[in-house]
């Protein structure tokens, strides 16, 4: 597909392409920054900030292999329901902020 549209393909960023979700979201982020006029700016920057590092800080108790976990706590299931109820915060400040 890269060849196609002549353009770097995503196994040339890094090793096997793992800087490319770097890449793409730096790319998101300097590209076209729109935000509404009336808007609350530091809020509305940081809303999908706070929702994609609760979508992170969920992946702690997700065990990667067998007995290999970041961090285990005797109540994972609660924590990861927790965590992942409160990524909807996100979406709700960026709409609030946006006035």
């Amino acid at each position: 597909m890269a060849f196609v549209q002549r353009r770097k393909g995503p196994d040339v960023v890094g090793s096997f392409g793992l800087l490319q979700p770097l890449a793409d979201g730096l790319k998101l982020m300097i590209k076209e920054p729109l935000s509404p006029s009336s808007a609350n700016f530091s809020l509305f920057r940081m809303a999908p900030v706070a929702t994609f590092m609760l979508s992170l800080v969920a992946r702690a108790v997700v065990p990667f292999d067998y007995g290999i976990v970041l961090s285990d706590p005797n109540i994972g299931l609660l924590y990861l329901f927790a965590i992942s109820s409160l990524g909807v915060y996100g979406i709700i400040i960026a709409g609030w902020s946006s006035n």
